[in-house]
């Protein structure tokens, strides 16, 4: 019977194209009704039943629920997936689909970049009005050697790259806002600093060479992204081998006014989450500690819950250059 359902659920056109969208993109209800043009009714619909055949999972997250394709279908709904995801594009709406699903991610990204544009130059006063200057010092306790060459991803105006930039020889913040780098570059050349390089980029495509740093800091920045487990494998990816990574970011939590007033696309993230998207990516034992609630004062003269961060660190493992045999 198992085998029946997985079959039916790939019959119909509309729940074809439905697949193809959320298995490229994480989507809402309203999204994918969107990107399909069709009624919400029968995109709920369409929805669960390919969730029923293994071939989609649901993730609530607040008022909201995320759809996406499973990484881990079961192996009748594998098999056509794979034998059907290159043809999906033959459909006649699917050129209309991509067009649409391209529409609704620019969107989203306009959105996060044009909330870190707008806030830019009041980024400092309103970061500590969130979360006090402590939330730098956690991530550079976890990191103590000097002369490295380090990543500071989604830099900002950059806050922790000066910290870092006082004992690594070299920083590379990367940030998505323009404005976020003008800034950051003004204050690089008021504290004279020789060592730090700001470079525009993507969290998601990081304009740094495979492991090229001994390790990447990405602090109070994956809760801002669309694609956290392709974030998480680009910081595995430009880290050298025996190198770390070093993540702070903000426990799963429920303060849904998060959304609107700064832009958060995600609650926060338990242990489970945080080491399965590091295992995704190869790397193995993950270190998660959480720190406690660090509250800047205007979370706590609006009285909001205050929201735990949790710092995580990650040791990329050595590649092993085999002996070469004794003559």
């Amino acid at each position: 019977m198992d085998i029946v359902r997985t079959i039916k659920a790939l019959g119909d056109p509309l729940r074809l194209r439905v697949l193809a969208a959320v298995s490229q993109e994480e989507l809402t209800v309203g999204e994918v009704q969107e990107i399909v043009g069709s009624v919400q009714s029968s995109v709920s619909r369409n929805l669960a039943i390919l969730r029923e055949a293994g071939f989609i999972q649901d993730r609530k997250e607040g008022t909201n629920v995320y759809f996406s394709a499973r990484r881990d279908m079961p192996a009748t709904a594998q098999e056509l997936f794979k034998s059907l995801r290159a043809r999906i594009k033959d459909l006649p709406e699917a050129k209309g689909d991509r067009a649409r699903l391209e529409n609704c991610r620019r969107r989203k990204l306009s959105r996060s970049r044009d909330y870190f544009e707008t806030v830019a130059g009041d980024w400092e006063r309103i970061r500590k009005s969130y979360f006090d200057d402590r939330v730098a010092s956690l991530a550079i306790e976890k990191l103590l050697p000097r002369n490295l060459v380090l990543a500071d991803v989604g830099c900002g105006t950059g806050s922790l790259t000066f910290e870092l930039a006082r004992f690594a020889r070299k920083v590379i913040g990367v940030d998505l806002s323009q404005e976020m780098l003008r800034r950051a570059g003004e204050l690089t050349k008021e504290k004279k600093l020789a060592n730090v390089d700001l470079r525009l980029g993507d969290a998601l495509r990081l304009p740094i060479p495979t492991h090229s740093v001994d390790a990447a800091f990405c602090v109070m920045v994956l809760h801002f992204l669309a694609d956290p487990q392709k974030a998480i494998a680009e910081l595995c990816r430009i880290v050298r081998p025996g190198g770390s990574i070093v993540l702070v970011d903000l426990v799963q939590h429920k303060q849904e006014w998060m959304r609107q007033e700064m832009a958060h696309r995600w609650l926060g993230f338990n242990y489970k989450t945080i080491e399965n998207l590091f295992r995704a990516a190869g790397a193995e034992a993950v270190d998660y500690e959480l720190t406690g609630s660090y509250a800047g004062e205007k979370m706590l003269r609006n009285g909001n819950q205050a929201v735990e961060i949790f710092v995580a660190r990650v040791s990329l493992k050595k590649i092993s250059v085999p002996r070469k045999a004794k003559r």
